[in-house]
């Protein structure tokens, strides 16, 4: 088995090297994910997993554009009223997939339904700072902070001011929905979903400004991204959502190499029982070669750095660099668990033994790997944290303070089970600060209060390597990692 998958390994690398050979442009946009998704319910969506498809099937009051920013989808604007209260104003002439029409109502019941503890919605708090929301996740009996002034308008109020939460009307997370699923907003319909293979989507000729070629769109299954490779180069798959830092450096030549920065904080988080080993902690951190494992990954962001944009910062993000004169003398013969998530494929799996190489080598520290697959590997973070974990940070927003409220107390995200009232105030200082120099000042205060603590090691910023077929054009991949196929067609 062993040789086989050498061989298979080498056959692929052949390929990429010469580039597939021009075919006919094919009728369907097949792209791959690594896991099937357990339910087509976005507002019960915890994981990245599932986006791609969901994203398509449902939309919000806006869209993210990389250069344009926020831009209306299924509403018309949103107005800030002060600094409590918004104000947006839904399209007219808007239908659902079976004709119906939507309604600012359609979005409220959906707020109540995320919000209502037996849904089990995971990520309930995109909308805690709403006037009575937390409350009404929790079990209380009050009425929810937003009304309906007219069949197209919907009114929040805050309990304290939300300066980002126009961007959570561009996540599929919050998107309105019906009970029957099947009935969708976004540009894209369910035709089909055979389970354990694909789920094939169809056009959805009622959402308004999409392109009519738009042609059908089918999700594969497939864990292994060496095997999405080879159909890839087969012309079986259109677009290959993560190509292996393997083959980055050959690949790069390619005219179907697509490199899209993503906006991401991965870290190796610490469980609690390195809580009170700072020393520990200080050891795994500067013993790691980074530039060493920048290059390894064909990596234009350097491990050891804040994986945010420098935008973010007054200057470059903050990093850790290799010292191991800051490493402490040791003797620990304990072997530490290192566990990560199967969703991260061969290159988690190749990061992690060269992190466990280094550890023994540069600091006498041994540990064990242990992957586990995603549902179960968040299960563990939460009732039983491991000494160290791999983790990727998909902050909901394009903004420092999402990023960083990944470690509030109240956030279900926040595996290092950070509780210090210094940092929560940080965060409340950088969600009320309107001025850029201020927003980058807390952005800088609130990763050093992480780092110079060494709570987490972050491992740089982070690009997705794509190949995507010439035959189609008008496929868009954010920042977000939000794929929008509206757009899609086959090139003229």
């Amino acid at each position: 088995m062993k040789f086989l998958a050498a061989w298979l390994l080498s056959f692929t690398f052949c390929i990429i090297a010469e580039g597939a050979e021009s075919k006919p442009a094919p009728s369907v946009f097949r792209l791959h994910l690594s896991n099937e998704p357990t339910s087509l319910d976005p507002n019960k969506q915890k994981t990245s997993a599932s986006s791609y498809v969901l994203g398509n099937l449902f939309r919000n009051i806006y869209t993210f554009d990389d250069q344009k920013g926020l831009q209306p989808d299924l509403g018309e604007s949103c107005k800030r009223n002060k600094q409590k209260s918004l104000i947006c104003k839904i399209k007219k002439n808007l239908k659902w997939s079976d004709g119906s029409d939507i309604t600012a109502e359609d979005f409220l019941r959906t707020y109540k339904k995320i919000l209502d503890p037996a849904t089990g919605s995971p990520r309930a708090d995109l909308l805690f700072k709403i006037k009575n929301a937390q409350s009404i996740y929790k079990g209380e009996n009050k009425p929810l902070g937003v009304s309906i002034p007219d069949k197209w308008t919907l009114k929040f109020d805050f309990e304290s001011p939300d300066p980002d939460f126009e961007y959570n009307l561009s996540s599929f997370l919050l998107a309105p929905t019906k009970m029957d699923l099947n009935i969708v907003t976004g540009p894209y319909k369910l035709k089909e979903w055979k389970h354990g293979q694909k789920l094939v989507l169809e056009q959805n000729l009622r959402y308004i400004g999409a392109h009519p070629a738009r042609p059908q769109v089918e999700f594969l299954f497939i864990e292994e991204d060496t095997v999405a490779l080879q159909l890839y180069e087969k012309n079986e798959l259109q677009f290959l959502r993560r190509l292996p830092t393997l083959f980055i450096p050959t690949a790069k030549t390619r005219k179907d190499f697509h490199w899209i920065p993503v906006t991401r904080l991965d870290y190796i988080g610490f469980g609690p029982e390195l809580k009170d080993r700072e020393d520990l902690r200080k050891a795994f951190t500067y013993s790691l070669n980074f530039a060493e494992l920048q290059k390894i990954f064909s990596s234009e962001g350097r491990p050891g750095c804040v994986g945010l944009p420098d935008s973010f910062f007054p200057k470059a993000a903050p990093c850790f660099d290799f010292d191991l004169t800051k490493v402490p003398k040791l003797k620990d013969s304990k072997v530490y668990t290192l566990m990560f998530s199967t969703l991260g494929g061969e290159d988690h799996k190749r990061a992690t033994e060269w992190m466990q190489d280094q550890w023994q080598k540069n600091a006498g520290l041994k540990t064990h790997l242990e992957v586990k697959e995603n549902k179960v590997y968040l299960k563990d973070l939460q009732n039983n944290p491991p000494p160290l974990f791999r983790k990727g940070v998909a902050p909901d927003r394009p903004t420092c303070l999402a990023a960083l409220e990944t470690f509030a107390t109240w956030s279900p995200e926040n595996y290092i089970q950070l509780k210090d009232p210094s940092y929560g105030k940080i965060l409340e200082q950088l969600a009320t600060a309107t001025k850029s120099a201020d927003q980058k000042r807390l952005c800088l205060e609130g990763t050093q209060f992480l780092m110079s603590r060494h709570l987490l090691i972050p491992l740089g910023a982070i690009q997705f390597a794509i190949l995507v077929k010439e035959d189609f054009v008008g496929w868009k991949l954010n920042q977000m990692n939000q794929l929008d196929l509206s757009q899609l067609h086959p090139r003229p």
